[in-house]
């Protein structure tokens, strides 16, 4: 075991995905209000498939008077691609969409109210993403019926992990119905952001 923590790729199907407001998820912004359906946030949804964590870095070229054999290169800004976030369909819950409801919410009204500019409305997050080791005995979920996400006592450690910053839908879809198919419905949130930093231990995942 302590062989394969050390030379085994880290598996890439359990993770954690958190979407944290910007006054953070015990704050009093709307957009917190919207994402909150009692005790359960959004930072207790499940995702099936996180997509698209990218950073391309822009090339500048320039010529030098003598110099005919090539051209000088040099970095200019970083782009980072949209992120994708996929899950199941379910019942009742609709926090994604509240997301992308207030993206445009927020330009509608006066100061103090939904729809104002001030910082309470902010519609940017930040969406912490944690993978843990493998094998998994027990596993976290959510009950209805309960008060709180119930979680393993061992989830296991976490091997790495990635911070994506002032996040913000770019769109928002669920798959075609189709009464000849037998399979799940599954949404899809796109995200634009301005970046992510990623950590390769434990400690500097606690550090996001």
């Amino acid at each position: 075991m302590a062989r394969a923590s050390k030379s085994d790729p880290i598996r890439n199907f359990k993770f954690r995905v958190s979407i944290e407001p910007s006054m953070g998820l015990s704050g009093t912004s709307h957009l917190n209000t919207l994402l909150n359906t009692g005790d359960r946030k959004i930072s207790d949804l499940g995702f099936s498939v996180v997509s698209g964590v990218s950073v391309s870095n822009e090339m500048i070229t320039y010529r030098e008077g003598g110099m005919n054999t090539h051209m000088h290169k040099m970095p200019g800004q970083s782009d980072f691609g949209p992120i994708t976030l996929s899950k199941g369909m379910l019942s009742g819950e609709s926090d994604l969409y509240m997301w992308q409801q207030f993206l445009h919410s927020w330009a509608g009204g006066g100061p103090g109210k939904l729809g104002s500019t001030t910082e309470d409305n902010d519609f940017r997050c930040d969406v912490l993403v944690k993978v843990f080791d493998h094998p998994v005995t027990v596993a976290s979920y959510y009950d209805p019926d309960a008060s709180e996400t119930k979680e393993s006592e061992n989830l296991g450690s976490v091997r790495f992990g990635f911070k994506i910053y002032n996040a913000w839908p770019a769109s928002y879809s669920f798959t075609d119905l189709n009464a000849g198919d037998s399979s799940i419905m599954i949404q899809q949130l796109v995200l634009n952001h301005e970046g992510f930093h990623a950590a390769y231990t434990s400690d500097e995942v606690d550090a996001l």
